[in-house]
């Protein structure tokens, strides 16, 4: 049995297990339900024939279920409405806590631990998309397990993971191990300084494709990757490091991603490398960060309690190089963002971003992205 389906059946034995109507779970058994949607607009031009864009896709729509059995066990079953239709399998896990401790434990489908954005869940990120590297480097969500250990200013993850469910892994799959810890030197009522570092290796197995390394321009309504490196590395090594400041209403954020890829066969071994760097400023509220992350931005004056809601404003330079030896591709983006919360949890976004890339389909472009999110 693969490792995949070992993680998969031992989540649903548990959630089977503490869901029976008489067992002494559902005694003290707790169900939240909710969800979010994110529908996107883009109008942008490149400098290459026929490349403009004036489309609209549903980014993302997704249901939940979460709830808590007694004090010490916690699950979440989340899936998502895929662009090509259908269902898929986003977060899917049992966590369990014991009393008195610091140490947590998580078996089930999730997040590898790598990144202050990608561990940001998509509600809260500053910009409409999170950084180039992450979906270049592919930090996604495996099968796996992971141990937690979270002090007042200080965390640690470590875990060990299959392939995404998704992902066909036939007889042989790939597997990753993945490590994330972070610290706040300052952490007051008014300032936090969060600093982290991560790291992930994962290989693949016998019956799968090489890896690839690719990336859109910005918007995520673009059909093509214009930088792509095609397939040829066997296994990798991700490294990762952040920074980020909240100061009341103004924050500043940065991270540097190092992937270091050994080719299958006869193919190359290749050094790429991407990162971003940002500062914003919120008028009407301020941002907040919870457990090594950034979390739901604070509203002073929502509309319908008084008030219009809270401003934020936000600008970034992105890059990411691939670029080395036969491999090309690099993208560098500049971004600006304004974000009107109406609510806390109501959202309308829009984004400038102009792109310029080396040895890609398209050189250069610009764009506007809007975005209407909410979740419940």
């Amino acid at each position: 049995m693969t490792f995949n389906k070992v993680t998969i059946f031992g989540v649903s034995m548990l959630a089977l297990c503490m869901s029976a109507p008489n067992g002494a779970f559902a005694q003290d058994a707790t169900l939240d339900v909710g969800g979010r949607v994110m529908i996107d607009y883009t109008i942008a031009d490149f400098d290459t024939p026929d490349s403009s864009i004036r489309d609209s896709e549903v980014r993302r729509a997704r249901l939940f279920a979460s709830g808590t059995y007694g004090s010490s066990v916690k699950y979440k079953f989340e899936f998502n409405h895929a662009t090509g239709g259908g269902l898929e399998l986003t977060d899917g896990y049992v966590q369990f806590a014991p009393q008195d401790s610091q140490f947590k434990f998580k078996v089930g489908h999730f997040k590898t631990h790598n990144s202050l954005e990608e561990e940001t869940s998509s509600r809260f990120i500053s910009t409409i998309e999170r950084g180039a590297f992450t979906d270049a480097f592919e930090l996604n969500r495996r099968a796996g397990v992971s141990i937690n250990m979270t002090g007042d200013n200080y965390g640690v993850d470590v875990g060990a993971f299959g392939t995404n469910v998704e992902t066909e892994g036939g007889p042989d799959e790939g597997f990753a191990f993945a490590g994330r810890g972070y610290y706040n030197p300052i952490k007051s009522d008014d300032t936090i300084v969060h600093l982290g570092a991560s790291w992930r290796y994962r290989e693949q197995g016998d019956s799968q494709s090489d890896l690839r390394y690719r990336q859109r321009p910005y918007t995520h309504v673009a059909p093509d990757r214009i930088i792509n490196t095609g397939r040829f590395a066997e296994s990798d090594n991700f490294y990762g490091a952040e920074i980020a400041v909240i100061r009341d209403n103004i924050w500043a954020a940065g991270e540097y991603a190092l992937l270091r890829a050994n080719g299958s066969n006869a193919n190359e071994d290749a050094e790429f490398s991407g990162g971003y760097m940002e500062v914003g400023i919120m008028f009407g509220g301020n941002r907040t960060y919870k457990s090594g992350k950034f979390n739901r931005p604070k509203v002073d004056k929502p509309i319908g309690e008084s008030g219009m809601g809270a401003l934020a404003l936000v600008a970034r330079y992105d890059t990411i190089d691939l670029q080395d030896g036969p491999y090309l591709g690099q993208l560098n983006t500049i971004v600006l963002g304004a974000d009107w919360w109406a609510t806390k949890q109501t959202r309308f976004a829009l984004n400038y971003f102009n792109v310029d890339s080396e040895n890609g389909s398209t050189k250069s472009g610009s764009g506007i992205v809007g975005r209407l999110s909410f979740d419940f």
